[in-house]
């Protein structure tokens, strides 16, 4: 699979659209309320206007503000599909390099490539940077809805969750595993998040080595459901769960990253307050029923 394929760049996808409409009633209203007040204040525009651009311009106008329903959604997505990569071309890290000038690594584009980890901690917070003394474990939200969110309905902000993911294997240039941590709104969704669940995304950096990054999409944790992290669905999901589905290394790849139950191995704390895994391999019949579940 290319990353243009993953990564959503063309059409949008039904979980973009789903994503612009909102998923609380108060997010549904104020879009719809958007939608409907561009329509009939751009029709009125553009009847208005004909007096002075013409006809023609103006029935085009008048066309693209009363469809504004349809269209709307659309162009917000290619806004925030353009925004990742800053319309910068997604180039294959993997490609031959024969030809490559390092010297012009930068001039490119992005590099992509998968991050495989797993969760070393998983909270909630109030704000992104509220400190550990602050933070909300997840079974203190047993029942949380994003409808009944209490934060947002008195502050018009919602609760935040907190999810780091961690990668211990030494990459291809000797370098150790990367850390990475996001915030993102909290939904229902993310109350079967643990701790030692394999996490997949995908990294993009302007360099070929990966020293820094340029952006990173929504994560995918396959034993959750599968479930979904992140503000925005960057990745067209179909795709990557059918990669996944149909690549067995790649798979296994992610399974291997897994702690506890989703692979088997006893994991625990040290007295440095670090993990501690014993080196044994994955539960082969709990991940082929997780990735079963992503067909459905």
């Amino acid at each position: 699979e290319t990353l243009s394929e993953i990564i959503t760049k063309r059409l949008p996808t039904p979980a973009q659209y789903a994503t612009y409409w909102g998923r609380t009633s108060r997010e549904q209203y104020n879009a719809m309320f958007e939608a409907f007040g561009v329509s009939f204040l751009g029709v009125f525009a553009a009847y208005f206007l004909s007096f002075a651009i013409g006809q023609f311009v103006a029935t085009i106008l008048g066309m693209v503000a009363g469809f504004w329903v349809l269209l709307g959604p659309e162009f917000k997505a290619y806004q925030r599909n353009w925004e990742l990569t800053g319309g910068r071309e997604l180039v294959d890290p993997w490609a031959d390099d024969k030809y490559f000038d390092y010297n012009e690594e930068d001039n490119r584009g992005l590099y992509g490539a998968f991050y495989f980890g797993r969760i070393s901690h998983v909270a909630i917070v109030e704000d992104a940077s509220d400190s550990f003394e602050d933070e909300y474990t997840l079974d203190e939200f047993q029942g949380y809805t994003m409808e009944t969110d209490d934060l947002e309905r008195i502050t018009g902000e919602p609760y935040i969750l907190r999810l780091r993911v961690t990668d211990d294997i030494e990459n291809d240039y000797g370098d150790e595993g990367r850390e990475l941590q996001i915030h993102t709104r909290m939904s229902e969704e993310y109350l079967d998040l643990e701790k030692g669940m394999p996490v997949a995304t995908i990294l993009l950096s302007p360099s070929q080595r990966f020293d820094s990054l340029a952006a990173l999409t929504d994560f995918c944790v396959p034993d959750a459901g599968p479930c979904w992290v992140g503000d925005y669905p960057y990745i067209d999901r179909p795709v990557l769960e059918d990669l996944f589905l149909r690549d067995d290394e790649l798979w296994d790849a992610l399974r291997i990253e897994g702690r506890g139950p989703w692979n088997e191995r006893d994991w625990g704390d040290d007295d440095s307050g670090e993990d501690e895994y014993d080196d044994v391999e994955y539960d082969d019949e709990q991940g082929d029923d997780n990735r079963r579940r992503m067909q459905q």
